[in-house]
């Protein structure tokens, strides 16, 4: 589960950054503006784009940590069960075996 999770994120993230290029390539080709007006919205787009990306990594990394600590409690609930299971098992063979 988590792999089709961590590949949806990525490719999420790969869309982002090629349609963040695109429009970027864009803009620069039909800037209204001077060079230095440019090269300031351009500076200042990719700070947000940065900031944008950093959010949106804290975010996929935020829910792959929280889908492996519940696969982890999950996998601990089962190992519990399957040890209670053996006992059971255990005490029902000693009162049939004698």
């Amino acid at each position: 589960m988590t792999s089709r999770n961590d590949s949806i994120a990525s490719q999420t993230l790969s869309a982002l950054i090629i349609g963040l290029g695109i429009g970027f390539g864009l803009g620069v080709l039909f800037a209204p503006n001077s060079g230095r007006k440019t090269r300031a919205a351009i500076a200042k787009t990719a700070d947000r784009t940065l900031d944008e990306i950093k959010d949106r990594v804290d975010e996929v990394t935020s829910s792959a940590s929280d889908l492996l600590e519940k696969g982890l409690q999950g996998v601990q609930e089962h190992k519990e069960n399957v040890a209670r299971g053996f006992e059971q098992a255990k005490k029902a063979y000693r009162k049939v075996a004698g």
